[in-house]
């Protein structure tokens, strides 16, 4: 698999990943779903926020566009239903951006601008390699917890997506 086939198919399980996880979060009641249960960004709503302030800072930075920030716990939606579609509007654009690069544009350099305003310097890929692995990092953490809760897994992991399932 050549490495924009391998993004093709991580934009892709990156939106197939974050439906799964939100039908998953259905049943939750809205203070299982806002309460501090020991997550870094402390409740499924904060780390879910977290998700998609982090994929709009990267794609702003692969755009060339500073996305502006007051901190990486920065509430963007409030509401459970707009942030849910937020999450999935974005994961959706990453599928498209993904889809315009060529397979040469994995290697390119972007330099960019850290919250704390440090230079760093990565390649597309490297950047796209973290977005993905971000959020399935994440994922992981609300799984973990709506389990603790008694709620079902949801089965989120990459072969299922690769088999179609």
């Amino acid at each position: 698999m050549g490495t924009k086939a391998h993004f093709d198919m991580m934009a892709g399980y990156h939106l197939w990943a974050h439906k799964r996880l939100n039908q998953s979060l259905e049943p939750l009641s809205d203070e299982e779903y806002r309460q501090a249960c020991g997550l870094f960004f402390k409740s499924v709503h904060g780390t879910l926020n977290h998700l998609l302030l982090g994929d709009r800072i990267w794609h702003g930075r692969l755009l060339g566009e500073q996305f502006p920030i007051s901190g990486l716990d920065q509430e963007l939606l409030s509401s459970r239903s707009e942030l849910a579609e937020a999450v999935l509007a974005q994961a959706r654009c990453w599928i498209d951006c993904v889809g315009q690069l060529s397979e040469e544009r994995y290697f390119d350099p972007l330099t960019y601008r850290s919250s704390t305003g440090h230079q760093y310097t990565l390649s597309v890929g490297q950047l796209l390699a973290h977005v993905f692995n971000h959020g399935t990092h994440h994922r992981g953490q609300i799984s973990s917890f709506i389990t603790q809760l008694g709620y079902p897994c949801p089965e989120m992991d990459l072969v299922y997506f690769q088999l179609g399932m």
